[in-house]
């Protein structure tokens, strides 16, 4: 039986983390100094020093601004939506006890609201692989918690830490063989917009959580 491609019957617009996605391998891998960032002032930052904070930490801002634009929502910029983001408590950071900070990231619950807030349906839930299957049918995307490294190159060493916005599935007899996401911090641009990211690989950097939206 031939795969077959299931999407939402929508276009979904893609936005990285950086203002200059084509710089992603130089600024996560070869530790560039995203200070240099030609574009960075096309990101919402009303400073270098607010872009640069979130240069590591925008994925979550970057999902909920890529699923609100799909679905017809407000166009703002990309740190915008992580100030809205930080007024509800939804970026998580914690003081270790020798003083320095240990980072948590996003809270789920935080974006789902933000979501909502736009004038769309959001849930944050566990959420197994099947399921996704459903979930897109239905004409919804996910939010999905997963390790950075399905956007590079490398194996995959552990779960969680980053997120990505999951639009389609390659389909064989209705079970997913891939995943099509589009992926804030990708290396490539293979791996960045329309990214098919095969089940095994996306199953081994899934936490089991994620974020299903709607329109109402």
């Amino acid at each position: 039986m031939t795969a077959r491609l299931l999407t939402v019957p929508y276009r979904v617009p893609y936005y990285a983390q950086i203002a200059s996605p084509w710089l992603a391998t130089a600024f996560f891998e070869k530790r560039l100094n995203p200070a240099l960032d030609p574009h960075w002032g096309e990101s919402g930052a009303y400073s270098l020093e607010e872009y640069l904070y979130w240069v590591n930490r925008a994925c979550g801002a970057a999902c909920v601004k890529m699923a609100v634009e799909a679905l017809g929502g407000e166009r703002l910029p990309l740190i915008e939506w992580a100030r809205r983001g930080v007024r509800l408590g939804g970026y998580l950071t914690e003081r270790r006890p020798d003083g320095s900070q240990a980072e948590r990231g996003w809270l789920h619950s935080a974006l789902a609201e933000l979501i909502r807030g736009a004038g769309f349906s959001a849930e944050a839930r566990p959420l197994a692989i099947r399921d996704y299957v459903s979930v897109i049918g239905e004409g919804g995307m996910i939010i999905a918690s997963v390790s950075h490294e399905i956007g590079t190159h490398g194996p995959i060493t552990k779960r969680g830490g980053h997120l990505v916005l999951v639009f389609g599935a390659v389909l064989e007899k209705n079970e997913p063989l891939a995943l099509l996401l589009h992926n804030p911090s990708g290396r490539s641009d293979a791996l960045r917009v329309n990214a098919q990211i095969p089940l095994e690989r996306f199953a081994a950097a899934y936490t089991g959580r994620g974020i299903t939206i709607r329109s109402l």
